[in-house]
């Protein structure tokens, strides 16, 4: 083939230009000449094309790689070999084109995101991993560069299981296809251990600490020493080097990036309902796409017209009939001690819940920051948990351990509906000032809890909202859990 002539492989990929390089392969965009479309082509460097134990192993994970079908993986559509009249082999992966780039490249251009676009690209990633794992492949190099970004602005997850051709009976202080990625590097990998589901969350641990903070925790003088580094060195905390990260958002990654596996998450979707919530509320699935206005697709013209006129004149039924139904309830008087979420509306109106923390300031300040978005968050079968414990709380010397709900401003509270554990003794107080243990918040109220369990406040004000667990279910050890809470005003 001359130099003027464009390299095909396969009889119908056409190379027309080189999208990146690294340590395993040459990444060129292509077009597919038998369905008319552009692709991806991946084409193993020479060094690698002549092991034959480690084509075998590339085959073979391409091959599982190539069976995962999710909106948030790239998929694999082909794979082969070239015989060419002169040099080695070539060996090639067809996948999927990607032509909006790569968090590696977001990353660069923006240096750090806002916290709530780091959770949803967090959560939109797990499902991919989730997915992906459920199938029995692990990632192995969960990276910036391997997080592609469509051209309709979907996140794709590229390289499934094809790192582990390159990993296997390999040592990290030998190889230089495995340096390129030891910031990523799980301390099991740099352990020379064999990785699990949970690696894949370490990494997508840096991946998320990097885009939140504009830098890698771990950044030694040699490959070795950041190996190292993950092996036995704490990561700084993402709020000691930038203000304004919600803790519950910090909380997650620093889970993730615990030195044991059984420490971090168990698996990508509890981590991803870590990083649904943050401070400011609930995480969207990440897209990189320019958002469109919620539109209903009604055709201009008169015909348009006359349905928008129809919607609205239904819309105007329904909020007649609802202010009828809103007015009868008020006069109706209501029944039982435990209205659930609906009941409670009938009687007053939701107050919006700004934000929460969890409390624990006769512990070691934390218990399950991550979670703490899943008590007010509409849904009762997700859950705040305590921490378990092996005795009583009052054995242990522990006044308690609880939720403080910020209000925003002091609000007017009628009655605060909690869905939890049952035979749990909670206490509800409040304040202005949240500063302190619990004694800084007034008592307004205590309960033993019945599944869903009602406080009536009677008007107290109060911006901040302490639920202060004193005792666990039963009285004993264990853990208690609070699956939501709503306040109701007049």
């Amino acid at each position: 083939m001359s130099s003027s002539e464009p390299l095909v492989l396969g009889g119908r990929y056409v190379c027309e230009s080189i999208v990146s390089r690294g340590g395993m392969a040459t990444v060129w965009r292509a077009r597919d000449d038998v369905l008319a479309r552009t692709v991806a082509v991946k084409i193993l460097h020479h060094h690698l094309a002549e092991d034959e134990a480690f084509l075998e192993r590339f085959r073979r994970e391409a091959l599982a790689a190539a069976r995962l079908t999710h909106s948030n993986i790239v998929s694999i559509f082909d794979s082969g070999s070239e015989v060419p009249e002169e040099g080695p082999e070539r060996h090639f992966i067809v996948m999927e084109f990607c032509g909006g780039g790569t968090l590696a490249s977001v990353l660069e251009k923006e240096g750090h995101l806002a916290p709530e676009r780091v959770a949803s690209i967090g959560a939109t990633i797990c499902e991919a991993l989730s997915y992906a794992h459920r199938n029995e492949v692990v990632h192995r190099d969960v990276k910036p560069a391997n997080v592609l970004i469509a051209a309709d602005g979907t996140l794709k997850v590229a390289d499934f299981g094809i790192a582990k051709a390159a990993f296997v009976a390999r040592d990290v202080t030998t190889t230089g296809s495995i340096l390129g990625t030891v910031a990523y590097l799980s301390p099991e990998q740099a352990r020379g251990e064999e990785p699990d589901a949970r690696s894949d969350l370490y990494a997508l641990g840096i991946v998320l600490y990097e885009l939140l903070v504009g830098r890698q925790p771990f950044v030694g003088e040699t490959q070795i020493a950041t190996a190292l580094m993950h092996v036995n060195t704490p990561p700084p905390p993402p709020r000691s080097i930038r203000a304004g990260v919600p803790k519950q958002l910090e909380a997650a990654i620093m889970k993730a990036l615990a030195k044991a596996p059984d420490d971090r998450f168990r698996n990508a979707d509890e981590m991803k309902d870590a990083l649904l919530f943050t401070a400011s509320g609930a995480a969207r699935t990440a897209t990189f796409a320019t958002p469109q206005p919620r539109i209903d697709p009604t055709p201009s013209g008169p015909s348009g017209d006359v349905r928008w006129i129809v919607a609205a004149l239904g819309l105007i039924a329904l909020a007649i009939a609802a202010a009828m139904i809103f007015s009868n309830a008020q006069d109706s008087p209501t029944t039982g001690d435990e209205p659930g979420r609906g009941d409670s509306t009938a009687a007053g109106a939701g107050i919006e819940v700004k934000a929460a923390d969890d409390f624990d300031p006769h512990g070691g300040g934390e218990e399950h920051s991550e979670q703490v978005g899943l008590a007010f968050d509409g849904n009762p079968s997700t859950a705040w948990n305590t921490e378990g414990y092996n005795s009583s709380l009052q054995a242990l010397n522990k006044a308690g351990v609880g939720l403080v709900f910020d209000l925003g401003s002091s609000v007017s509270v009628d009655r605060v509906v909690l869905k939890g554990s049952a035979d749990m003794t909670v206490e509800l107080r409040a304040t202005d000032q949240s500063d302190g243990d619990e004694n800084s918040f007034e008592l307004i109220d205590e309960k033993t809890t019945a599944g869903t369990t009602t406080f009536d406040v009677g008007g107290q004000s109060g911006r901040y909202w302490l639920l202060w667990i004193t005792s666990l279910p039963g009285g004993g050890g264990g853990s208690g859990s609070i699956a939501e809470v709503e306040f109701i005003g007049s």
